[in-house]
């Protein structure tokens, strides 16, 4: 009697390996996109952290105070973001020196954003403006 396997049982398992394999293959884009997002989303909450120091030492936030405090953490979260395709974005109220926001747009969808302002908020944004006046809309 011969041992070994037949052709149409080779040719099913190769089939089921190809089927596996294509589902990997359309769902692996979405992962990355997912994972990008999740490490933009938590640098701008430690950017929020620092901005948080920030209006405690200071009392304000300005683009000045907020940028140059913490030089290096900054570049370092802002080239996490860069990194993940994506920019972030610091707008701070010029009347109301207290308020500020920070956001960076995500890879999962289009004009999707997630910001966080110096009151503690933070939220998902459609559109194309998610912080106006220094606080997330």
């Amino acid at each position: 009697m011969k041992k070994g396997f037949t052709l149409v049982e080779l040719l099913v398992v190769i089939a089921i390996i190809g089927i596996l394999a294509s589902v990997v293959v359309v769902y692996f884009p979405t992962a990355t996109k997912s994972a990008k997002d999740s490490r933009i989303i938590s640098a701008i909450g430690q950017a929020r952290a620092v901005m948080a120091t920030v209006l405690a030492r200071d009392g304000v936030i300005t683009s000045q105070n907020f940028s140059s405090s913490t030089p290096d953490e900054m570049q370092k979260l802002t080239a996490e973001v860069s990194n993940n395709g994506s920019s972030l974005i610091f707008q701070y109220n010029s009347t109301d020196q207290t308020k500020a926001c920070i956001y960076a747009q995500l890879q999962s969808k289009s004009n999707y954003y997630f910001c966080a302002d110096s009151s503690g908020n933070s939220k998902y944004y459609t559109g194309t403006t998610p912080c106006s006046n220094g606080v997330c809309q």
